[in-house]
């Protein structure tokens, strides 16, 4: 509601209350915190902006609360100076053909107690104290248009000083786009505090000034002014000054405006950054699902499924030197560890192997990590705006450089049990021994006999096994049982091997994912995280000072 409704004091206080939310010093606070929390993500300008709002009003707050500073603005001609001399009722700023245009702020103070810090931070230095205890501080300031640069310097600069607004105007400029677009229209919202007078009413026929009035009304309204009072005055025959005065001073008594200027700044600074930089519409952190995709990506990038299989395929390579067929166990030295060819598995209780020599990710590779990293960004980001978006990919990719040499380490230091063998490893190592054992004293036997024979000697007695097919010698089955026991021991053993292997890869591939989810957790979702849970602090903070 605005300051200039006549309703009732309690009916207006309420109705404030509901729709200005937090005191205002929390706002003001959540602004500050939003503008800090935008300030790497928003235009810099805007940032700026919402950072000199949250300043000029602690400045503001810390001078007097007992005064209320009300700024005239207008064009060239509007007649400022006449209308200040008429509300005041003495002629305290020349209004003549002599000097037509003001340079140089001038100020009419009603209770001037106090009032001389609030005025050297405004700057204004010619002063008129006058009678009376409203508190009221009429300011006549430089023509908005003015071809002085100077003189629409002071009074740009003023317009986000004053606590409310009047904008002057006269019948031939009320229409004026460099008044509406320029300064009328950056106010928006400030209703509360604004108040638009059309000056030298008395140069329109009476018939016509409803109409003109109208059309300044619906200017307002387009404006964005939604209940701003527009009245109409002449300073030179006193017509609708009374009117304006009692107006201007009913707000200075109630010590509403400072506040409502204050508020409608802080909303207008938060819609600032919102526009800017909208951080609604995020997560507040990342979702499983979308870290389950990247540490796939990574875990591509690692090679982690080439070291799994690697992990099962040297438990079957040193398997194979244990429970294989003794005779042909030197064969798989011919064939590298598959871990040793990749530089891991081999450390020892006084070395650590610090890097793998797994070769250089190709292109591909590179691609699908760097690929993963920015689809997750994008999803962890989806529904946020471009500048959110922007620093969410940022903040993913703000250590990319760093995950080769991380996701190699993850590989390199994991405990891959790599020279942990198996419970039955000696039991089936035993059995191919005594099996060889076996067809070796049959074979031996053979041998014997077929050396005693050709040297004349008799030879050994060869017991025959009976119950067969055909009798057989004892050493031939010696050695045919022997041959077949150290065949199923191998098959048995490599059946074996394999099972074990296989659940070794699972178990590998289950920890090297691990790991690798340590990386992107540490160096990616962590940093998506922050800015997500930035963006949602300075989405509460914006919705907070905005007064929702």
């Amino acid at each position: 509601m605005s300051l200039f409704s006549r309703s009732s004091g309690s009916a207006r206080s309420s109705r404030r209350s509901r729709r200005d939310g937090a005191p205002l010093a929390d706002r003001l606070d959540a602004l500050a915190r939003a503008a800090d929390a935008l300030a790497p993500v928003a235009p810099g300008g805007d940032v700026s902006a919402a950072q000199e709002v949250v300043g000029r009003i602690d400045r503001r707050r810390a001078l007097s609360a007992e005064h209320t500073v009300v700024g005239l603005f207008g064009a060239t001609g509007s007649g400022k100076s006449s209308l200040l001399n008429a509300l005041v009722g003495q002629e305290v700023t020349r209004a003549a053909v002599r000097r037509p245009t003001t340079s140089a702020p001038v100020a009419a103070v009603f209770g001037g107690a106090g009032s001389d810090p609030l005025l050297d931070w405004l700057e204004v230095e010619d002063r008129h104290h006058l009678p009376g205890d409203s508190g009221l501080v009429l300011l006549d300031l430089p023509d908005l248009d003015s071809v002085e640069l100077g003189n629409r310097a002071i009074a740009e600069r003023l317009t986000g000083l004053v606590d409310v607004l009047v904008w002057v105007t006269d019948p031939q400029k009320y229409a004026d786009a460099v008044l509406h677009q320029d300064f009328v229209q950056p106010f928006a919202g400030h209703d509360a505090v604004t108040v638009l007078v059309l000056n030298q009413i008395d140069r329109i026929r009476s018939a016509e000034r409803e109409g003109v009035l109208a059309s300044l009304e619906q200017l307002a309204r387009r404006d964005g002014l939604e209940r701003a009072p527009v009245l109409g005055v002449s300073a030179e025959t006193g017509e609708g000054i009374e009117p304006l005065r009692d107006l201007l001073t009913e707000v200075a008594r109630g010590r509403e405006a400072v506040a409502s200027r204050h508020r409608a700044d802080v909303r207008a600074a938060a819609e600032s950054l919102r526009s800017a930089a909208d951080p609604a519409g995020l997560p507040a952190r990342s979702a499983e699902a979308q870290v389950s995709e990247l540490v796939d990506d990574l875990a591509v990038a690692a090679r982690v499924e080439p070291v799994a299989s690697a992990v099962g395929g040297s438990y079957r390579h040193r398997a194979a030197g244990r429970v294989g067929w003794p005779p042909v166990r030197w064969l798989r030295r011919f064939r590298a560890d598959p871990l040793a060819r990749l530089g891991l598995g081999r450390e020892r209780a006084d070395e650590q192997v610090h890097r793998s020599s797994l070769p250089e990710a190709d292109p591909a590779t590179r691609a699908r990590a760097a690929g993963g990293v920015r689809r997750f960004a994008d999803a962890a980001s989806a529904g946020g705006t471009d500048p959110w978006r922007a620093a969410i990919r940022a903040a993913a990719r703000s250590r990319e450089e760093e995950l080769p040499d991380a996701l190699d380490q993850a590989v390199a230091g994991a405990d891959l049990r790599s020279r942990e063998t198996s419970w039955w490893w000696p039991v089936l190592d035993v059995l191919q021994w005594l099996a060889l054992l076996t067809a070796v004293v049959g074979l031996g036997w053979l041998a014997a006999n077929a050396a005693l024979a050709f040297a004349g000697i008799p030879p050994l007695p060869l017991p025959m096994l009976e119950g067969l097919w055909i009798p057989v010698p004892l050493p031939t089955a010696l050695i045919v049982l022997g041959l077949a026991a150290g065949l199923l021991l191998g098959l048995l053993g490599t059946a074996l091997a394999a099972l074990a292997a296989a659940a070794r890869t699972r178990r590998a591939r289950r920890l090297l994912r691990e790991r690798v989810a340590e990386v992107a957790d540490s160096l990616v979702v962590r940093e998506v995280d922050e800015e997500l849970r930035l963006a949602a602090g300075a989405a509460t903070d914006l919705a907070l000072a905005h007064g929702e």
